[in-house]
């Protein structure tokens, strides 16, 4: 994947999330995107790890899981303060399974491609 690409499905999947992060009804939304919030929070953080480790692939694997920890932490702090929200650690709970299950995928793939436990320097490589 081309880095100028990553970079921008990265900020723009990024700002969904946020956007959807703060919607006072989150029950509204249709059914398909509401139907478990906490497979949505874990779908959502497996696709933001692996696009910013595309995007930013000189990022080592510890910055990347305390950088979208402390963005599933904040999300849950903001929230804290909605009125129409709540804050829920079975959410950060979830974004962090997003992550974990998202650094195994692409440990594997290094892995087959011949990269190494070190893993990849370049974006090209890591997917």
């Amino acid at each position: 994947m081309p880095r100028i690409l990553a970079i921008s499905l990265f900020y723009t999947v990024l700002t969904a999330v946020s956007m959807l992060a703060v919607l006072p009804n989150y029950d509204a939304l249709p059914p398909i995107v509401s139907v478990s919030d906490l497979l949505n929070h874990a779908t959502a953080f497996f696709v933001l790890y692996i696009l910013l480790r595309c995007a930013h692939a000189g990022l080592s694997t510890g910055t990347v899981w305390g950088l979208l920890t402390g963005y599933a932490l904040l999300i849950e702090a903001v929230q804290f303060f909605l009125p129409t929200r709540f804050a829920s650690l079975s959410d950060v709970a979830a974004d962090a399974a997003g992550v974990l299950a998202a650094s195994l995928l692409l440990a594997v793939l290094r892995r087959r491609r011949g990269c190494g436990l070190a893993g990849c320097t370049t974006a090209e490589k890591m997917v």
